[in-house]
């Protein structure tokens, strides 16, 4: 688990399968960029909206089933 997934799980209680997805959604979708330059602030904040997009998506069929 590395950092950022480490930040997501304390965040929003995902486990680290859905740690994993909600960080790639926190780069693609919600910053557009790397994740470092973020405050540990933006990062609590954008992993709890990454995460309901994370369920969106699921319902969509874009991601696999949540773990």
């Amino acid at each position: 688990m590395n950092f950022y997934q480490d930040l997501i799980v304390k965040a929003t209680g995902a486990n680290i399968t859905d740690a994993g997805y909600i960080e790639d959604i926190m780069r693609n979708d919600i910053f557009h960029s790397t994740l470092d330059w973020q405050s540990r602030a933006q990062l609590m904040r954008a992993a709890k909206d990454a995460a309901g997009l994370l369920v969106e998506y699921h319902e969509a069929g874009l991601f696999p089933p949540l773990s």
